[in-house]
């Protein structure tokens, strides 16, 4: 399993909320060398850890094991769910705007 892998997707997942470090760490009651070593691959977090990072972070875990899944989940549209849940707010908002507009297009066709 890669461990940076993971790390990078927990702080892409951190930095599109505008989270800092210590943010996060106080929301989980862990401290910010904690956080660092899970978003450098130093360290994994424990299973219930990562848990209240998904949490934490509003997104799936798949979103967080992307890169490791041999098999993603069996619903692609939860694959996406989960990726439009690691975007900044903007941008999951301006994707919806195109995601609407394509459906009104499609429905009017």
């Amino acid at each position: 399993m890669d461990k940076r892998k993971i790390g990078a997707r927990i702080k892409q997942a951190r930095t599109s909320r505008g989270m800092t470090q210590a943010q996060l760490a106080e929301l989980l009651n862990l401290t910010p060398k904690y956080i660092s070593n899970f978003e450098t691959g130093t360290r994994l977090p424990k299973l219930e850890t990562f848990i209240m990072l998904a949490n934490a972070l509003d997104c799936g875990t798949d979103a967080l094991l992307f890169d490791v899944l041999e098999k993603p989940a069996a619903s692609g549209a939860c694959t996406v769910t989960d990726q439009l849940a690691l975007l900044p707010a903007e941008d999951r908002r301006r994707i919806m705007r195109t995601i609407d507009f394509l459906i009104e297009d499609a429905s009017s066709n």
